[in-house]
């Protein structure tokens, strides 16, 4: 992602008193910037954004017009300013980089200074995948302003697909952050994640697509695999036997609208209603099915039982469960999930890693 060549780079870049470096960040009148090296830049589905678009070795705004439109209604949360790092040898280099860079932010505050304010992320892209002048004039250069409401609209629980669409793109926000909190400060990655995707559960596992939108630039592959279970479809409770009771189903890839596309089509399919849920049978599939993963994740529902616990002794690798809707004890079925696979249990505020700490919430058998 970031390379030693791209250090040497923002040295150079960095000359004047009023910007400066460190490893991970870059420092421009009062604006802290994250720095990556990507490929080329991709635009995320389901993004409120506009793209400010900028000639290659340029700094005019050329349709700037599309931000003072929104502007008044709508509140910027992350700016990402958009360069081709080329060429790569140094001493060909014919651009002043620094000089760019201060005429195109000029730019851009001239148009909306609010946008220096703190709470807004800023990125800054260097795209690696051009071995021309020409290739690399056809790339995207400019500024990437993603925005939400003023106003923003909450929602207890999501029932429709159009309200799972809206809160990918942030029309709409559920108070509830557990998932995304989890994600953030665990270090999992090429995570194959089984998530319950029964009515109750819609608000949390919509969060692992969210948390996936927002790293997926950077990191594309710390969620390798969803697979998302409704407990049978519409099958009635009796139908329902440990390992085939179905309604398990996986998206063909990680990208952001082929996940919502499974999501919809999974909630079309059945959204549970049983005190019990097929937790294990959705694991095994993902596991047997699935390759390239490393950590495995469960979003599960903590008010909810496993209805097929005693395929648990198939399990042969560690399982990371994220609980939701504790309120209360921890369910003993996913405390036992976590501990007889050597994983680990997470809820809201507490992760339980050790055995020790697992121990305590598990039934005796």
């Amino acid at each position: 992602m970031k390379s030693r060549v791209f250090s040497l780079f923002l040295s150079l870049l960095m000359i004047g008193p009023s910007l400066w470096a460190d490893d991970d960040k870059i420092y421009f009148a009062g604006i802290e910037l994250s720095r990556y090296e990507i490929p080329f830049y991709r635009f995320s589905d389901y993004t409120q954004q506009v793209a400010l678009r900028m000639e290659y070795a340029k700094f005019e705004l050329g349709n700037a017009s599309e931000w003072t439109k929104l502007k008044e209604t709508h509140i910027a949360y992350a700016v990402d300013l958009v360069f081709t790092k080329y060429p790569e040898d140094i001493k060909a280099w014919r651009t002043d980089y620094h000089q760019l860079l201060s005429d195109r932010l000029t730019n851009l505050f001239a148009l909306d200074s609010t946008l220096k304010h703190t709470k807004v992320q800023w990125n800054m892209y260097l795209q690696t995948q051009c071995d021309t002048e020409e290739e690399a004039k056809k790339y995207f250069h400019g500024f990437v302003i993603k925005f939400r409401p003023k106003r923003k609209r909450f929602v207890e629980e999501i029932r429709r697909p159009q309200q799972l669409q809206e809160m990918v793109s942030g029309k709409i926000s559920s108070r509830d952050s557990t998932v995304f909190k989890i994600l953030d400060r665990n270090n999992w990655d090429d995570m194959l994640v089984v998530t319950d995707w029964t009515g109750s559960m819609y608000k949390h596992g919509v969060q692992l697509v969210i948390w996936h939108k927002l790293n997926q630039l950077v990191y594309p592959d710390r969620v390798k695999h969803v697979v998302f279970f409704n407990d049978g479809n519409q099958k009635k409770t009796w139908q329902k036997k440990p390992g085939r009771t179905g309604g398990v189903y996986r998206s063909r890839s990680n990208e952001i609208e082929e996940l919502v596309e499974t999501m919809e089509f999974v909630m079309k399919k059945g959204d549970g209603g049983d005190p019990e849920e097929n937790d294990i049978e959705a694991l095994l599939t993902g596991i047997q099915y699935l390759e390239g993963y490393r950590d495995i994740i469960l979003i599960a529902d903590n008010k909810s039982d496993v209805r097929d616990l005693e395929l648990l002794e198939k399990i042969d690798r560690p399982i990371h469960v994220i609980v939701c809707d504790v309120r209360g004890r921890i369910n003993p079925h996913y405390a036992e999930i976590a501990y007889y696979t050597g994983g680990s249990l997470h809820t809201l505020k507490s992760d339980l890693v050790s055995k020790d700490q697992l121990r305590k919430f598990i039934r005796a058998r």
